[in-house]
């Protein structure tokens, strides 16, 4: 019987099922559907410059001077990703909103960040799907890990591993876990986050279900306004301020 957007419920603590997502929230409907990226992100300006863009911007250089020029298309497309991501982080996601504007009370909407959240790699993974959920995790002030199953080695992997990568990935850390050390390390971080849904073994998914452990396996998108929910969990706030009628200090407001 809860109030939609009024009282708080879903989102944060026991109520909190999935992606934490606020039960009748404005990104409520978003579990139930699928998305695909049909294009590039209509965004391509942000107002301000972050490290990760520029470190992908001078990607970009490279590419043209031929350097990174393997990389050329997944590097277009984590410019596209970041600039998409800083936008609707700023647009949405560093705000409280509250959609009634009641006299007497408040009623905000907002998100908080996860503490800890693991990117964890698979053989399929592209360059762009690996560095985007990078980029998520670092815009949604989370500390961020990229977990290596320990034998996989390729073209990601040591890219990952050189210089040029060193400035965008920051302060994540990089490490080769087995999927017995993952499951086991589902007690101290706050999600895992796999680029597809098939891509997340059976085993993982056994001991997440034990635990009532969330996994984010959605397919990696570009669009910020539905990518960055997989790092953020819903905050609902009730603050009945008025005493019997009386606004107090808010009066003249």
């Amino acid at each position: 019987g809860a109030i939609t957007l009024r009282q708080p419920f879903g989102g944060m603590g026991k109520s909190a099922l999935g992606p934490a997502i606020k039960a009748g929230g404005p990104n409520y409907v978003s579990q139930f559907m699928d998305f695909t990226d049909t294009g590039l992100p209509e965004i391509d300006t942000v107002a301000h410059e972050h490290d990760l863009l520029r470190t992908a911007l001078a990607w970009r250089r490279k590419v043209m001077w031929g350097g990174l020029a393997p990389q050329a298309e997944d590097i277009e497309k984590t410019i596209r990703a970041v600039k998409s991501y800083l936008y609707h982080a700023g647009q949405e996601f560093e705000q409280a909103k509250d959609y009634f504007h009641l006299r007497g009370q408040d009623n905000l909407h907002r998100y908080r960040s996860l503490g800890v959240i693991v990117v964890r790699l698979h053989p399929d993974d592209s360059l762009f799907e690996v560095l985007a959920r990078v980029a998520a995790t670092r815009i949604a002030g989370s500390i961020g890990i990229v977990s290596i199953p320990v034998d996989l080695d390729n073209d990601v992997t040591a890219f990952l591993n050189g210089i040029e990568a060193r400035e965008f990935l920051g302060r994540t850390l990089v490490r080769r876990q087995s999927d017995e050390v993952l499951c086991a390390g589902m007690r101290v971080v706050d999600r895992i986050r796999y680029a597809a849904p098939e891509r997340a073994p059976a085993p993982v998914l056994a001991a997440a279900a034990r635990r009532g452990f969330y996994i984010a396996r959605a397919p990696v998108l570009m669009e910020g306004r539905i990518e960055l929910i997989h790092y953020y969990q819903n905050q609902s706030i009730c603050d009945t301020y008025h005493r019997y009628g009386n606004l107090g200090d808010r009066t003249l407001l």
